[in-house]
């Protein structure tokens, strides 16, 4: 189960990487649900299309100018539903971390995530 949930770690940060508008719009509905929720210590996001403009927005800040890229750690772990994984925001130049944070995400039946909230540590 580990590997699997590794590998949707790995997808679910890909979206965040991802140069490509349509690309990033099929991964976000390949990996939500329809009425997802996305949590920040600063802001709520709800739905598929806020999540499509939240995704898009960090891209642009972080990933676009070619600085910054994200990576999953792989240590997804979960239970019921339930997902956590580490994740690092690193210096494409370097490669060493310059942010890091988890994520804690609740699926529903379909495996799809209800609800995300996101931590930078």
């Amino acid at each position: 189960m580990t590997d699997n949930l590794n590998a949707f770690a790995t997808r679910y940060i890909a979206m965040w990487n991802e140069p490509d508008p349509g690309l990033r719009s099929k991964a976000i509905a390949e990996l939500f649900a329809p009425g997802a929720q996305h949590y920040t210590p600063a802001q709520e996001v709800h739905g598929r299309a806020e999540l499509e403009e939240r995704v898009g927005t960090a891209y642009e800040r972080w990933v676009e100018p070619g600085l910054y890229a994200f990576r999953a750690v792989p240590n997804a772990t979960g239970h019921h539903r339930a997902v956590r994984f580490n994740w690092e925001m690193y210096t494409v130049a370097t490669g060493k971390a310059d942010s890091v944070g988890f994520d804690f995400l609740v699926l529903n039946e379909l495996g799809q995530i209800e609800t995300d909230f996101q931590f930078v540590d």
